[in-house]
């Protein structure tokens, strides 16, 4: 399946690691500078400090200012963004093979010469808290920051990403410059493009614009282990709908359990053929929106089901789906089941890998996640092998309703869905 594409790792001198996947019959090429540091890291009193961070760049840098960084790569008809998630921050192009210079050009300035200019950050400061309250105005997205605090705890992946109001109000230019200089590391980055490139073409221009910068010595990094316990939330508010999570913890990206979870999760709640919808929807009439969902960090996991409904139906609704995936550990799948499901998921991966961007995030947190590169076919390979059995066994681990974790939103009270649970 791979005939066309080549594989490519370098590790420069100061520990910045350039993969590359070579594609000769693509035009585009995605690139991305992954910075392995998230809102997981940040310490107390900074929550939000590294998407702030992916915001002020943008503002300028000492070689462009904000509107010559949208013009650069737009004028030639290429991407620019960048994103934070709970473990990453990466800066991202997209253009014809031909202006690769470019996007390693632009990208490199963000990543390393952002200006953080005072009266940049009090303006970014009133664009970020309206973000923050976009996401409080939107009740199927804040669940998910809801159910991160329930299932986490006190956890730093239980934090919100962008941080609160108040943590945003308090950030300083000493504080975000001093966290940038400290955590924006060679030895935690990952320069990662897919497309049509030569993967010594790629060395060379991070040679150029990103190697010869001499960087202060950056503060060690340790991630703890997050400890799970049973949470409830039910945060009562006047809404349409009432929005529901319910989750359990998993192993992380690595684990050997990581094909049987996206195993279950696909017949569980990922389309419309899955258990979750033929019961929960069509079936009963509980919901109009259900799906379940992986998120793997480094280290944990979690297996998440979210929903909306009326108030009057949230506790029936939410019985109804820890039934559902209690009967996981009851019955075994048939084998039809599990082709299905297996066909569902190389069909997925496959479709999506035809965009080089896709390509290019995966390459780069398997990269970041478990040091390797693991090629289409033996992720296939893999898919292939799984066993009914393997579910099951998993299944039997996981879903235990001392384990379980539900977060709920909505015109509801605590009484009304603590019997549910």
């Amino acid at each position: 399946m791979n005939h066309y594409t080549r594989y490519n790792k370098t590790v420069m001198p100061d520990g910045l690691r350039v993969i590359s996947e070579s594609i000769p019959t693509m035009r585009s090429i995605s690139i991305g500078l992954w910075v392995d540091i998230g809102s997981r890291d940040e310490p107390r009193g900074l929550e939000g400090v590294s998407h702030f961070i992916e915001h002020m760049v943008f503002k300028g840098t000492t070689h462009r200012d904000a509107r010559q960084i949208a013009a650069y790569l737009e004028s030639v008809g290429g991407i620019l963004n960048a994103f934070t998630s709970r473990e990453q921050t990466c800066y991202y192009a997209k253009v014809i093979d031909e202006h690769l210079p470019r996007a390693v050009d632009v990208i490199a300035d963000l990543a390393f010469n952002g200006i953080i200019d005072k009266d940049d950050i009090e303006k970014e400061k009133n664009i970020v808290i309206d973000e923050i309250n976009e996401v409080n105005d939107t009740p199927s997205d804040l669940i998910h920051d809801i159910f991160a605090k329930t299932i986490f705890g006190k956890h730093p992946l239980g934090k919100p990403i962008m941080g609160s109001a108040e943590s945003v109000k308090s950030l300083t230019r000493e504080k975000i410059v001093g966290y940038l200089q400290t955590t924006y590391q060679p030895k935690r980055m990952v320069i990662a493009a897919s497309g049509n490139l030569k993967h010594r073409e790629l060395v060379r221009l991070v040679n150029k614009y990103i190697s010869p910068r001499r960087f202060q010595n950056g503060a060690d990094i340790k991630r703890a282990a997050p400890v799970f316990k049973k949470g409830l939330s039910v945060s009562y508010r006047k809404t349409n709908q009432t929005h529901i999570c319910i989750g359990a913890p998993t192993a992380g990206f690595a684990s050997k359990s990581r094909g049987p979870l996206l195993l279950l999760n696909s017949i569980m709640g990922g389309g419309m053929s899955s258990k979750l919808f033929q019961k929960i929807r069509e079936e009963m009439g509980m919901a109009y929106t259900i799906f379940s969902y992986l998120d793997f960090f480094m280290d944990a996991g979690v297996i998440g089901v979210y929903l909306s409904t009326d108030k009057k139906k949230a506790p029936r609704a939410i019985n109804a789906v820890i039934k559902e995936i209690e009967k996981f550990k009851e019955n075994k799948l048939s084998e039809s089941e599990i082709q299905s499901a297996k066909e569902q998921l190389k069909g997925s991966l496959v479709l999506g890998l035809e965009n080089t961007s896709n390509r290019m995030n995966r390459m780069a947190k398997h990269e970041l996640l478990v040091n390797k590169y693991i090629s289409v076919d033996e992720t296939i390979a893999e898919i292939n092998r799984i066993t009914a059995s393997q579910v099951r066994d998993l299944a039997n681990r996981l879903f235990d309703r001392d384990k379980f974790s539900l977060a709920v939103l909505g015109p509801v009270t605590k009484r009304n869905i603590e019997n549910a649970f």
